[in-house]
């Protein structure tokens, strides 16, 4: 934003902040009142990882069992459809389909893996840490990030393997691979872009990027994503001053209906991302999500100019 300060944005991105009801409605984690590293959430907590041996695999829903450690104890193989099913319109009515393959809903997935897997953050909801109020100068400020994650399946569902951090002048400022706690059933390379070189050549853990993330991060600095409560849950991390851009662009369908990053991206910038076929790329993403959050600032400083102009031109405004 050239000729605005960081402060100056600052103050104008808080206009943009999710509501604590918004938080709780999006699932965004919450200290627990009695446990102290605990968290809840407000929509959608699933049973605890201990609570049975069947599980649901979340990409093809068929129901699985596990042994003690999250294994699967039988081979099973998964097939999925990876899109979202869309409608359209066409002659003679609407048609719904398969973004992936064009198939309709509830045809076989076109899509196949060595084994069922589960999302179970929800599940999980020890190790967190929160960030800490911290005081500032009175010529700076608390800062400004877009934050993106990527995670893998585990034994005990998707854990973190990147996080990658970039600041508001788009530069990475924190870009890492993380090796997960549990043993790894699928890399999700595809959408992670993430492989198993990447993991094996790590030796950094998530009580190591929390530890980062909370030496760069205050309570009042606002962090910048896209379905960011993905992210913390993957990074066991509560913290309240969001802008998350699956909120500031709601879906013309309303609430929970949420519109892709890629599809944002492409209608607001007129970029192309998540195109390549070695998976998502965190850094572009964060910086995607920077990018929105910057075209919503112009807009709306936009509108405000032409509010406080009496001229006939104003009616052009957007």
């Amino acid at each position: 934003m050239p000729g605005l300060s960081r402060a100056a944005l600052y103050s104008r991105l808080q206009e943009f902040l999710l509501t604590q009801d918004q938080l709780k409605e999006n699932g965004y984690p919450f200290p627990h009142p009695e446990q102290p590293g605990g968290a809840v959430l407000f929509t959608g907590q699933g049973k605890g990882p201990g609570d049975s041996s069947c599980r649901v695999c979340c990409r093809c829903g068929t129901e699985y069992l596990v042994s003690s450690s999250g294994r699967c104890v039988r081979d099973q193989l998964c097939y999925y459809h990876w899109g979202r099913v869309r409608s359209s319109q066409v002659a003679g009515g609407r048609v719904s389909q398969y973004t992936c393959c064009a198939a309709a809903p509830g045809s076989v997935g076109c899509q196949v893996a060595k084994q069922h897997v589960r999302d179970g953050r929800k599940d999980s909801l020890d190790g967190f840490v929160k960030t800490l109020e911290k005081e500032c100068s009175t010529d700076a400020y608390p800062g400004i990030y877009a934050l993106d994650c990527e995670m893998c399946y585990t034994t005990h569902g998707l854990e973190l393997t990147r996080v990658t951090v970039v600041d508001a002048d788009m530069r990475v400022v924190y870009d890492t691979f993380v090796k997960p706690d549990n043993e790894i059933v699928d890399y999700n390379t595809r959408f992670s872009g993430v492989t198993e070189a990447d993991v094996a050549n790590t030796s950094i853990t998530l009580p190591k990027v929390q530890a980062i993330l909370l030496s760069f991060f205050s309570a009042q600095t606002i962090l910048i994503g896209h379905s960011l409560e993905s992210d913390l849950l993957a990074l066991k991390l509560i913290h309240s001053t969001v802008v998350d851009t699956a909120v500031l662009f709601p879906h013309y369908l309303g609430f929970p209906y949420k519109r892709s990053l890629r599809n944002l991206a492409a209608d607001y910038l007129g970029h192309i991302i998540q195109d390549s076929q070695d998976g998502h790329n965190s850094s572009e993403d964060a910086n995607a999500c920077l990018q929105l959050v910057m075209w919503k600032v112009r807009q709306r400083a936009q509108i405000q100019r032409c509010q406080r102009s009496a001229s006939p031109a104003a009616l052009a405004c957007p």
